[in-house]
């Protein structure tokens, strides 16, 4: 009786596993990142997909790449557009009572929860809010499973030291632009 081999599989061609945030290089992290921005762009309805290829120097095979299932249609006719929801990695500035360290998120949600917290930390430090609101809001508020740092003491005693210096809610990779 003859045994049968039993067939290896391989998966299909043109299909690719998408690359962990933390394998990439740094010129692949920066495409990444720009195809993050070009997914947000579709969301918010900023222009047609192709003039949103050429504002963040992409290729349409680069942006579907690293965006994978973020990007919705294109065949058929149809016209390419961004889910609803993602879960793209995110290096985020995140306040501590040491000031401000980069985190990773996969959450818009958190996102958007500390673009607020830095909008209002910008307006107390200008005196346009006051300091019993602002820890009304944020004490207690966690945010990716850490609490948001709310004393508006320290706050003041850091923003005179000059230890708060976040100009984007996004970190720097470190690189010149």
């Amino acid at each position: 009786m003859m045994e049968r081999k039993r067939k290896r599989y391989t998966r299909p061609a043109g299909r690719q596993r998408k690359p962990s945030y933390s394998a990439l290089t740094e010129r692949q992290k920066d495409q990444y990142n720009r195809t993050t921005n070009l997914v947000t762009d579709l969301r918010r309805g900023e222009g047609p997909y192709t003039a949103l290829l050429r504002k963040h120097h992409l290729g349409s095979q680069t942006a579907r790449k690293y965006a994978g299932r973020d990007l919705l249609g294109g065949t058929r006719g149809q016209q390419v557009r961004a889910s609803k929801a993602d879960r793209r990695v995110r290096v985020l500035m995140f306040p501590t009572a040491d000031g401000d360290i980069p985190i990773h998120t996969r959450r818009s949600q958190d996102a958007t929860r500390l673009s607020e917290y830095f909008h209002d930390r910008d307006t107390l430090l200008r005196g346009k809010l006051r300091a019993y609101d602002f820890e009304a809001k944020w004490r207690g508020v966690h945010v990716g499973g850490r609490e948001l740092f709310a004393d508006t003491n320290a706050i003041f005693q850091m923003a005179d030291d000059d230890v708060l210096k976040v100009e984007h809610l996004y970190a720097s990779t470190g690189e010149d632009r």
